[in-house]
């Protein structure tokens, strides 16, 4: 969305991420126990590893950089 936000003329976006993929039943969602304990990223990262490694591997270190930059007051994010 953030890559063609330029091009759309919408007032709001939501994101669903996988959500249409599991009603369709096209992907296969986490077991119960997997989602209570907060570990359905690590289950769709082993079910789709090579679509996935990047997003984990990449994003997740760099959200938590800058996640603790804000916390140590290194950087600041305001907000309008």
């Amino acid at each position: 969305m953030a890559e063609h936000i330029d091009k759309l003329n919408a007032p709001v976006l939501i994101g669903v991420g996988a959500a249409f993929d599991f009603h369709a039943g096209l992907k296969q969602q986490a077991p119960g126990w997997i989602q209570r304990c907060g570990l359905e990223w690590l289950f769709r990262l082993i079910t789709e590893p090579k679509r996935l490694w990047k997003r984990y591997a990449f994003n997740n270190p760099l959200f938590l950089i800058l996640l603790f930059a804000q916390v140590l007051g290194i950087k600041d994010y305001k907000t309008s």
